[in-house]
């Protein structure tokens, strides 16, 4: 009698067992273990034959306890993590061009942050542990960003713009004065069809007001923070063509207002570069008498060195005896395309300055281009707070070498070329292999190229209409020609 109600208990457990076994290597399996063998096979209860009415009892399901679920997918969250955190470090470890980093224990390092890390509340705590610990070599172009990482220079509630988020009103917001103020409206743009001009104060966007102060966990330099309240403003006003973001301002009279604006798709075609979201270059080119002033936002070899090619030979077709670049809000992109810009405004070979890789130099040369006629009258730059990396190296490099005047404000000092490399679970990271020095040896990380002629913006200046750093610009290059 006990052996047949052992075989009976057998027949309704083995089903049990054999889905607990399955459950638990599949955890095993996603915290990235070997799942546990198998036990062996239970003897097989003999075979009875039931009366075909009688009723047929199966026995239920195993459902896994909200507490052994809840730690199967912690298990698996860390083992991601640690992936993630593993891979950063030992890229900085490998890859960096400074192979001590600058005296710092790496590996005391990661030792402290590891365990914040992977006990990280949150995806947004978790990246931000990350950033913190690469911030401990205290350089720029250091970033770690993946599925639910938050932007260091946004408040809390900001996002970066997903798919399609490219569009905008067509209006640019920097610190003047110590506050939120337009200093360029897109002619043609929502912004300018909406009557919001230069030397409006934004309070507020997308009903959020807009502080100067970034919320960044670590002290930055003050055009840091000029350059952070026009990123953060920026990203706020962008999103989906088509879609609508509301402005609260005061107008050049003081007066309150309020406004919904329309936010619309840049006319350039996107570019995909890298891990990088699309971009949207753009080349202007315009006349100011005989000077020529040529503007592009970012540095890529394609399309916009062949715009700017067709640029020059336009200026030499209206005879400009002088020209006037503006690098202002240019983040840089490409550094090797500094060296075919410089060359269009040589006759002799000039060096820009050095790069130092992990391995070896490499000076950067800018030698005349033989299948064009140089451009050999004044030059001078524009610059802000918004001009770094490769527009810092050309606009140094040309400095040194007294081919151009840099005419408006320092520059962000964020000068390390980089490159961008995919880590597990969706991240990515941003890490810097090069250092660069000017040819007279000045580090430009973290100093900015200063201006030759410092211009100081003001609100009464822009509510004019008049562009007081391009003033300054036409001025310098004219007294130059003249000479």
């Amino acid at each position: 009698m006990k052996a047949r109600r052992l075989r009976e208990d057998r027949a309704v457990l083995a089903p049990r067992h054999a889905r607990a076994r399955a459950w638990l290597a599949a955890i095993a399996i996603a915290a990235g273990c070997a799942a546990p063998p198998a036990p062996a096979p239970a003897t097989p209860p003999p075979i009875s034959v039931r009366p075909a009415d009688a009723a047929v009892v199966e026995p239920p399901a195993f459902v896994p306890t909200p507490v052994a679920a809840r730690e199967a997918r912690d298990d698996a969250r860390r083992t991601e993590r640690r992936a993630i955190l593993d891979a950063a470090w030992k890229l900085v470890r490998d890859k960096h061009y400074d192979k001590t980093l600058g005296g710092i224990d790496w590996t005391a390092v990661r030792a402290r942050y590891e365990p914040l890390a992977l006990a990280a509340p949150s995806d947004a705590t978790f990246y931000r542990t990350l950033n913190q610990m690469i911030g401990e070599l205290g350089q720029s172009h250091m970033m770690i960003a993946g599925p639910g990482a938050e932007d260091e220079n946004e408040e809390p509630g900001d996002s970066t713009p997903g798919p399609g988020g490219a569009a905008d009103p067509g209006i640019t917001i920097r610190v003047i004065e110590n506050r939120p103020t337009i200093t360029r409206v897109r002619p043609g743009s929502p912004a300018e069809r909406a009557g919001l001009s230069p030397g409006f104060i934004v309070t507020h966007i997308g009903g959020r007001e807009l502080h100067v102060q970034s919320p960044s966990k670590r002290p930055l330099r003050p055009v840091e923070e000029r350059f952070a309240l026009r990123r953060r403003a920026q990203h706020r006003l962008m999103g989906p063509a088509g879609t609508k973001v509301s402005l609260r301002y005061l107008d050049n009279g003081d007066r309150p207002g309020e406004t919904l604006v329309e936010r619309e798709q840049p006319e350039s075609a996107p570019v995909e570069l890298g891990h990088l979201p699309p971009l949207y270059p753009e080349v202007r080119a315009d006349m100011r008498g005989d000077i020529g002033i040529l503007a592009f936002n970012i540095f890529l070899l394609q399309p916009v060195m062949a715009d700017i090619k067709r640029a020059m030979e336009g200026f030499r077709a209206r005879h400009a005896r002088a020209l006037i670049i503006d690098l202002r809000g240019n983040p840089g992109g490409q550094g090797a395309m500094a060296i075919p810009i410089a060359a269009l405004l040589v006759s002799e070979p000039l060096t820009l300055g050095t790069l130092k890789f992990r391995e070896f130099n490499q000076v950067l040369t800018a030698s005349p281009d033989l299948r064009a006629v140089p451009f050999t009258g004044p030059v001078a730059i524009l610059t802000d707070e918004g001009t770094a990396s490769a527009s810092e190296m050309l606009a140094a490099g040309l400095q040194e070498a007294k081919r151009a005047i840099i005419v408006g404000d320092v520059t962000l000092g964020a000068v390390l070329p980089s490159v961008i490399e995919a880590l597990p679970g969706g991240a990515v990271m941003q890490y810097v292999v090069a250092d660069f020095k000017t040819p007279k040896g000045v580090l430009l990380e973290g100093r900015g190229v200063l201006p030759d002629r410092r211009v100081i913006e003001t609100r009464s200046g822009l509510q004019t209409g008049r562009d007081p750093v391009l003033d300054a610009a036409l001025n310098a290059v004219k007294a130059a020609r003249v000479k």
